[in-house]
């Protein structure tokens, strides 16, 4: 008999674990997608606030017609105003950042920290700890022409196109502080891990409660993101969850290796949920410098085309295909067409550089042009 009650316990309890799996997994379901609803419409709604007509052009028509369009993402970059402050540590990190993905800040502030000789150990000085360079620029910021202030290290990467497209919809009069956010000794904050965003209310709001005489207090060595969201979770500005419509992350902490490969206990720290990969992300960490220029490349200056025939038009003074070659010869001020192969050879190598001397020029020559 207490076997038989035993199994029908055991029933009981399957069923109501179903019960319960299925009402959670519907008003999960039910809480993604009206946040699903706010998110894709809020955009939207300020477009149409903004009176933005939009369409989507191939690359096509814009690489190879004479018509001209205003972007997007050009509109936004006039519209909204992103001072960029990066905490440097190694110059070139920062040139790499500057030449790229810094484009798109209006104003570029520098802090140099001071860096630590494992061979000859010295005395730190507490005014140049991270968190008083930032707390002291962050008070010296005048906010009049400045929407919104982005702050990272020399080694983030930041696809600020998608950051505006963020921030668009958002009441700058309002305290907004975005990023990846962690806790860490009982306090939640957002990382310098890839960066964060502070409006510019949040920024007025921290100038007006704390003096600056008050950043020494707290002068501990590269914990800046950590003392800042103390000192705004003391004004009621905290934290929020940045994750896309589609429930993706916009801000990760990591490399992509590291993003689509993380540990088991890799983002134990992280106070939402991080899912790879959302559409629009804005924020990762590069790691060095090099790599911000293979993104940039990537995002920038590789055009992917997907449909239309302008790019693909003969030439209509095109030159036949057996007599290419022909002119080429007779542009080297050679009347003889009948040439060997290694003849053939030797004048174009007279022209041009062999593999190995092409790859060294490569390397020496400055590839990246950025306006």
């Amino acid at each position: 008999m207490a076997h038989f009650y035993a199994r029908i316990s055991f029933l009981i309890g399957i069923f109501l674990g179903i019960f319960l799996a299925i009402f959670v997994n519907r008003f999960v379901i039910r809480h993604i997608k009206s946040i699903q609803n706010l998110r894709e419409t809020s955009y939207k709604k300020w477009a149409d606030e903004s009176r933005i007509s939009r369409k989507k052009v191939p690359w096509d028509v814009l690489r190879y017609t004479n018509e001209s369009f205003k972007l997007e993402s050009d509109y936004l970059f006039d519209k909204i105003k992103i001072t960029c402050i990066f905490l440097v540590q190694k110059e070139e990190n920062l040139k790499a950042a500057i030449n790229t993905w810094g484009n798109g800040c209006q104003n570029i502030v520098l802090l140099h920290l001071e860096q630590r000789h494992k061979i000859m150990p010295s005395k730190r000085d507490k005014e140049m700890s991270s968190w008083v360079l930032l707390c002291k620029k962050l008070h010296d910021i005048e906010m009049n022409n400045i929407d919104w202030v982005l702050i990272t290290q020399d080694t983030s990467y930041f696809i600020m196109e998608n950051l505006r497209y963020y921030l668009a919809p958002l009441d700058v009069k309002k305290s907004h502080y975005l990023g990846h956010a962690t806790k860490f000794w009982g306090s939640i904050y957002n990382s310098r891990n890839p960066g964060y965003v502070l409006s510019k209310r949040a920024v007025e709001h921290f100038q007006n409660a704390f003096k600056k005489e008050e950043c020494i207090k707290n002068s501990y060595w590269n914990k800046e993101d950590y003392y800042l969201g103390k000192y705004l979770t003391q004004l009621n500005i905290t934290p929020v969850n940045t994750l896309d419509e589609e429930q993706y992350s916009t801000f990760y902490p990591d490399n992509w290796y590291h993003v689509f490969f993380p540990g088991e206990s890799h983002y134990k720290n992280s106070v939402y949920p991080i899912r790879c990969c959302s559409k629009r992300s804005i924020a990762f960490q590069a790691t060095e410098g090099s790599r911000m220029y293979t993104y940039h490349y990537i995002f920038y200056k590789l055009q992917i085309f997907t449909s239309g025939n302008h790019g693909n038009q003969v030439y209509r003074n095109s030159i036949p295909e057996s007599e290419t070659w022909k002119q080429f010869v007779r542009s080297q001020n050679i009347s003889n067409e009948h040439l060997s192969s290694e003849e053939y050879y030797k004048l174009w190598e007279n022209l041009i550089n062999d593999p190995n001397s092409f790859a060294h020029n490569l390397r020496k020559e400055d590839l990246f042009e950025y306006d």
